[in-house]
């Protein structure tokens, strides 16, 4: 597939997640650079391939234009060497700020809502009278 510059592409990553990042360009020799904030890192450059790890990409969301690309290519070099946090800025609230220009994150949500219930049932089981 050929990205685009300012599409959102994702790989796998650890326990059922996705890394994501932001295409941005093919430079003169034929390499594909990508945007990405990297885990226990920083938000950085990094080859298509490098950004892989040996797993394929995928499509998350094309840039709407040739224009709102390089407007999305622009934003994330403004975050070029902020710092990774989980919590507050991982690399779904980095893509999230570039292209919507608010940090959100659905799969940090969506482990925090399964801690929670986890957590409830555990309350629950622990609480119920022994027989």
């Amino acid at each position: 597939m050929q990205f685009q510059p300012g599409d959102v592409i994702k790989r796998p990553g650890p326990w059922g997640t996705d890394h994501f990042g932001l295409f941005v360009c093919i430079d003169v020799l034929g390499q594909q650079w990508v945007i990405h904030n990297a885990k226990d890192e920083c938000v950085r450059w990094d080859l298509l391939e490098s950004f892989a790890a040996g797993s394929s990409i995928s499509l998350v969301r094309r840039a709407p234009n040739g224009y709102e690309g390089a407007v999305f290519v622009a934003r994330a070099q403004s975050f070029l060497g902020r710092r990774f946090d989980l919590v507050n800025f991982n690399c779904e609230h980095f893509v999230s700020c570039v292209t919507n220009g608010s940090a959100i994150s659905p799969q940090l949500r969506g482990a925090v809502v399964g801690l929670a219930v986890l957590a409830t049932l555990g309350l629950l089981v622990n609480s119920s009278p022994s027989a």
